[in-house]
């Protein structure tokens, strides 16, 4: 299991299309992904509990990856969070 804290760079913050590319970052694998801000608490693989969310420019979103290929995963979120491909 491994957890990183990332800091959005991105203007929008969580909107619909990262959400979108976390997603599917997480269907990749098999590994249980959460994502936690503002004491909510969202599953990687739904997007409406990511966008839920609300985090904005330059909050700070802890990110939980628990399965197999963690760090690859982890990367590839925080490149879909931050509006990188």
């Amino acid at each position: 299991m491994i957890r990183k804290i990332i800091i959005l760079k991105d203007l929008e913050g969580i909107h619909a299309r990262n959400s979108a590319k976390v997603v599917m970052a997480c269907r990749k694998v098999r590994a249980l992904v959460t994502l936690e801000y503002g004491g909510q608490t969202a599953d990687g693989g739904n997007i409406l509990e990511v966008m839920s969310l609300g985090a904005r420019y330059k909050d700070q979103v802890a990110v939980t990856v628990d399965g197999e290929r963690e760090t690859e995963i982890l990367e590839e979120i925080e490149r879909a969070l931050n509006g990188s491909k």
